[in-house]
C-alpha cells in the first residue's frame, strides 16, 4: 500500500501504534538489561599499587579520540578511564590510568535526553509542514474561488 493512499486518520493510528510499540520495547528492554552488570575490571592497572592505597587523581571519564584510536589497552575494555596514584598521592607519585566502570543511569540519561530532542524536532517539523499545508490550501481555495467569481 501507497503512503499516498493512507488517510489522516490511518497515518496518525499508525504512528500511535508505532510510538506505542517502541515505548513499550524500551520498557521492557529496560527491565531485562538492569540483570546485566558491567564486568569486573581485574586489569594489571589495577594491581600496580599492591596493598597500598589508591588516590583517584582523575574521575572516570569517556577516552578521548587519540586515545580510542592509539587502541589504549585500558580504552578497550569500557571506553572510560580514570586516572590515580597509589600510597598517599604525593605530587612526584607517578600516576597510572585505568579502565573505569561506567554507571548505567548516565548512558540510560543520555539516551533519554537524545529521545526528547528527536520528539522535539520531529514535533517542530510537523507543525511546520502542517502550517506550510494550510496556507497553501488557503491560496489555493482562494485561486479557485476568483476563477468561480470571474
Amino acid at each position: 500500500m501507497m503512503i499516498e493512499l493512507c488517510t489522516r486518520k490511518r497515518m496518525v493510528l499508525a504512528i500511535i501504534v508505532l510510538f506505542s510499540l517502541t515505548v513499550i520495547t524500551l520498557i521492557v528492554e529496560g527491565m531485562w538489561s538492569n540483570n546485566h552488570t558491567i564486568g569486573e575490571l581485574n586489569s594489571e592497572e589495577e594491581t600496580k599499587c599492591g596493598t597500598e592505597s589508591v588516590k583517584i587523581v582523575e574521575d572516570c571519564r569517556p577516552c578521548s579520540s587519540f586515545e580510542l584510536k592509539s587502541l589504549e589497552k585500558i580504552c578497550e575494555k569500557t571506553g572510560y578511564r580514570e586516572k590515580f596514584r597509589c600510597g598517599d598521592g604525593g605530587k612526584d607519585t607517578e600516576s597510572f590510568k585505568r579502565s573505569c566502570k561506567v554507571d548505567p543511569w548516565i548512558e540510560e540519561r543520555k539516551f533519554w535526553i537524545l529521545e526528547l530532542i528527536t520528539c522535539a524536532i520531529g514535533f517542530g517539523t510537523y507543525g511546520l509542514v502542517r502550517y506550510r499545508q494550510n496556507n497553501l490550501d488557503r491560496t489555493l481555495m482562494e485561486k479557485v474561488n476568483r476563477q468561480i467569481a470571474a
